[in-house]
């Protein structure tokens, strides 16, 4: 049986609804070499991803890759959240699918996201950061960004942005965005 080319997705801001509805995108302050920090945020990973809705069309727009598409879930939420995870997608995408999770504070969102990238080699990365963005489209061949106002500046040719998951289908099937 022929496997289906692989597409990696971030959790928040792509598929998961951030906080209020608010992207409050990168910092100036990321670092591909900067060690993490053990903060409050870390502390407090379980419990920041409780009540939040999936974006618009993350799930029709998923579910359309994944007819196509092996889908694989690359977010940097610590390992504690899995269970609220595993359930938030058990109840709005009725499954489960592979999830890469940060398994520390010492590595930061984007040195996570990059290495795990690197290694699964995706022929494309939804993300919505644009500081992530930037390095992962060093490392595959096309990166969807979901359109926030805080990633507009980010360009490059490998670069799509996107304002739901069902473009990216579109584009990858050869179609055109809306």
């Amino acid at each position: 049986m022929l496997e289906l080319p692989l597409l990696t997705f971030d959790m928040d801001g792509v598929l998961c609804r951030p906080p209020f509805g608010i992207n409050p995108g990168g910092s100036a302050k990321n670092s591909r070499t900067a060690a993490g920090k053990r903060d409050i945020l870390w502390l407090t990973e379980r419990w920041r991803y409780c009540f939040r809705r999936p974006m618009p069309g993350a799930v029709d727009g998923f579910g359309a890759l994944q007819l196509e598409y092996r889908c694989v879930v690359v977010t940097a939420r610590g390992e504690a959240a899995r269970p609220l995870t595993e359930r938030w997608f058990r109840h709005y995408f009725d499954e489960v699918p592979v999830i890469h999770m940060r398994p520390s504070w010492r590595e930061r969102s984007g040195q996570f996201k990059a290495r795990v990238i690197e290694e699964l080699k995706p022929i494309a990365h939804c993300e919505d950061d644009a500081f992530t963005a930037a390095w992962v489209a060093e490392l595959v061949d096309r990166v969807f960004v979901v359109d926030w106002p805080r990633n507009r500046s980010l360009e490059g040719s490998n670069i799509t942005r996107i304002r739901t998951l069902r473009e990216a289908a579109d584009v990858l099937r050869g179609g055109t965005q809306s």
